[in-house]
């Protein structure tokens, strides 16, 4: 009984902090023209605070993944910033934050607030404009 108590916390525990991406959010970031990355899970987030999707591939790779995935945006990669966005290059952050865009960075905490992995430090941040 009492292992089947302490197997019950444990998967609990594991799964507390993560959340179900909703069917409407799915279309939002497919809408969009957005493919997500293969290994990354959702975590956390709606279209008003960014949808938030974590990873244990490097944050370079996934960059270079989306820079692929998305060869017509255009890349954001100032003080220490990388953001990905679907608008004309070389524009200001006001024009960045404008447009849907993809920010992609390691964050290691990722593991200790959603209960995840400790090698989850790369954190990928969807935002669709509404």
């Amino acid at each position: 009984m009492n292992k089947l108590f302490i197997v019950f916390l444990l998967i609990f525990s594991v799964n507390s902090y993560t959340e179900e991406l909703k069917p409407l959010d799915a279309k939002l970031i497919k809408d969009a023209g957005i493919t997500l990355h293969s290994e990354a899970i959702f975590v956390y987030g709606n279209q008003d605070v960014g949808l938030r999707f974590a990873t244990n591939v490097s944050p370079e790779d996934v960059q270079e993944w989306y820079s692929k995935e998305l060869p017509k945006w255009a890349l954001y990669n100032k003080y220490g910033v990388w953001i990905l966005y679907n608008g004309e290059p070389d524009k200001g952050m006001a024009d960045v934050m404008s447009v849907n865009r993809i920010i992609v960075t390691h964050n290691p905490n990722l593991p200790e607030w959603h209960s995840l992995d400790k090698n989850m430090t790369t954190e990928i941040v969807i935002m669709i404009v509404k």
